[in-house]
């Protein structure tokens, strides 16, 4: 079926909770698994098409913010979405509470089993009001994002637009084009504040009533974290600090000199080489032609698995007006199909953002065949296994895009990956210091994101810059308001991606074997044991990084 031939329709909350309660109720009486196993089916039938349902119009509100159906539509999942999870809760509890605990582990794994026991803890009734909140909080977000029209080079131009002009080979247009990017969050700052605001009031509220101290063991539940906790990830953004920085460092004085600059700025940031504004050498048609071309040459799988999304219209690609800003990849259970969506704007950032919201979509499309909505998607920190490594694994192929400057793509790649580890820290330590302090002022909240950038990104200058020298950055940054403590993940996942990297050039044929493996039932599998199966260290372990930090030393000398 064709995205286009997908038809929306509401579905009827009062028929679906009748429907699923009265399956319960014939559950509770059954005297063997099998006849157990079959009421789930029949409740994952009606749950997978509830799901896809809000994730259709989710995916329609993405793609255009101002259409009044698409925006009342979701509007209602706002409201109604947490009213779905009352009879989730009743029947998670009656598979807890079932006697058939050995047999649902062995059919859907045990990470499964822990799966929704998170989910018991995470939800009650009383928090349904809160919830509502929240969402409507996250689209309202959303919407912010999606509303700016700048102003720039004789046209109004959306965020994902002004991309082109802050990626420049001019030095003069990164400035001027980012300094008018970032006066649009400037301007609206109030707007900003008073979302995020609203959203940590609210996130602690619903905290207190599930009796947690504050939100940050909840947002972990959400998480659906159930190898590390928050002690773990302080003692990985130790060594992050210690030993990640000084590679950094050594990349930025690799870019003075190329540059020849004397101190980079913040619009320097994704530069790497002179004279050469990043852009692909493919149109849009071009790009999804090479595409193609690299995934059937890369694997069977793959080859099959992009012909799927390009014949079915499961990508939106092209940046439009009153589209959502960013990229991302879900997943529509009742059809099995992945779906992309994206900003191409001509950057390097299409190339970019395609491997990586594709390694997503190869894996929910390997994965296809689990009904069990907990478990047909990964927990976020296996996710980004999934897709990081999708965008080392493709270096082969990236001459298709890039031709000559090949090089330089991985090169400005590789770095943008350095830069991000520690970024990635300041989001995360900056979310678990909201969530301890949730009554703490506009004003503190971005006087503690700047002081956390100055300790794990000292190079930062602002060049003047108020709005960023006063710690306005983070208002970009989706996942801080939408979903809090999805950030560490990607550091997670970055130095898993990058060990699968160190191998490629010497065993690349069983890298991509045990890249596959990971990908299919991925969701049945949790981080630490996804790291297992694809015979990688995982990040927790001390001394990690020391290896994988050589390894891109030696290669930046190159």
């Amino acid at each position: 079926m064709k995205f286009s031939e997908y038809k929306y329709e509401r579905p009827n909350l009062n028929e679906i909770n009748t429907k699923i309660l009265s399956i319960i109720k014939e559950m509770k009486a059954c005297k063997t698994f099998k006849e157990f196993d079959n009421y789930i089916n029949e409740i994952n039938k009606i749950r997978n098409h509830v799901e896809s349902m809000k994730t259709l119009i989710s995916i329609k509100y993405s793609i255009n913010t101002s259409d009044e159906y698409i925006v009342n539509e979701n509007k209602y999942w706002d409201e109604y979405g947490p009213e779905y999870k009352k009879t989730d809760k009743i029947f998670y509890e009656t598979l807890v509470n079932s006697g058939f605990d050995e047999d649902i582990k062995n059919k859907y794994g045990n990470h499964f089993f822990k799966l929704i026991q998170c989910s018991l803890k995470e939800f009650s009734e009383d928090i349904i009001e809160e919830l509502k909140i929240e969402n409507r909080l996250c689209s309202e977000y959303t919407k912010l994002l999606a509303s700016a029209k700048i102003f720039y080079n004789g046209k109004y131009n959306n965020l994902s637009q002004m991309n082109k002009y802050m990626i420049s080979e001019d030095r003069e247009e990164r400035r001027k084009s980012s300094e008018r990017f970032y006066k649009y969050f400037e301007l609206i700052e109030d707007e900003f504040d008073e979302v995020f605001d609203k959203l940590v009031k609210v996130r602690h509220k619903i905290a207190k009533k599930l009796g947690f101290e504050n939100f940050i063991e909840l947002g972990y539940l959400r998480m659906k974290r159930t190898e590390y906790d928050e002690n773990d990830v302080q003692k990985f953004r130790n060594e992050v600090k210690e030993k990640w920085i000084p590679l950094v460092n050594i990349f930025n004085k690799q870019k003075k000199d190329r540059l020849g600059i004397q101190e980079l700025k913040y619009y320097d940031d994704d530069i790497e080489y002179p004279g050469w504004n990043m852009e692909p050498v493919a149109n849009y048609d071009e790009t999804i032609k090479a595409a193609s071309k690299m995934y059937h040459e890369l694997s069977k799988e793959t080859g099959e698995f992009f012909d799927f999304m390009v014949e079915n219209e499961f990508m939106d690609l092209e940046t439009k007006e009153s589209k959502g800003f960013g990229g991302y990849c879900t997943y529509i259970p009742e059809i099995k199909a992945p779906f992309v969506f994206s900003n191409f704007n001509k950057t390097f950032d299409d190339i970019d953002t395609l491997t990586h919201e594709v390694g997503h979509g190869f894996q929910l499309y390997m994965s296809r065949d689990i009904d069990m909505p907990e478990i047909n998607f990964p927990t976020l920190d296996c996710c980004e296994i999934h897709s990081m490594s999708m965008e080392l694994l493709t270096w082969p192929w990236m001459k298709l895009f890039f031709k000559e400057d090949e090089y330089k793509f991985k090169r400005t790649h590789m770095a943008i990956i350095v830069k991000l580890i520690p970024y990635c820290m300041i989001v995360d330590e900056f979310q678990h210091i909201i969530y301890k302090n949730p009554n703490m002022t506009c004003n503190e909240r971005r006087k503690e994101w700047r002081r956390l950038e100055k300790i794990y990104t000292p190079w930062k200058n602002y060049d003047g810059m108020k709005f960023l020298e006063n710690g306005g950055w983070w208002f970009k940054q989706g996942h801080i308001f939408k979903n809090p403590f999805y950030y560490i993940d990607y550091a997670l996942a970055e130095v898993c991606a990058l060990q699968i990297w160190d191998k490629m050039e010497d065993d690349y044929e069983n890298v991509l074997e045990n890249y596959i493996k990971i990908c299919t039932n991925a969701g049945k599998r949790s981080f630490l044991e996804t790291v297992k199966d694809g015979e990688l260290v995982s990040p927790f372990d001390k001394g990690c990084l020391d290896s994988i930090i050589e390894k891109i030393y030696t290669w930046s000398l190159k």
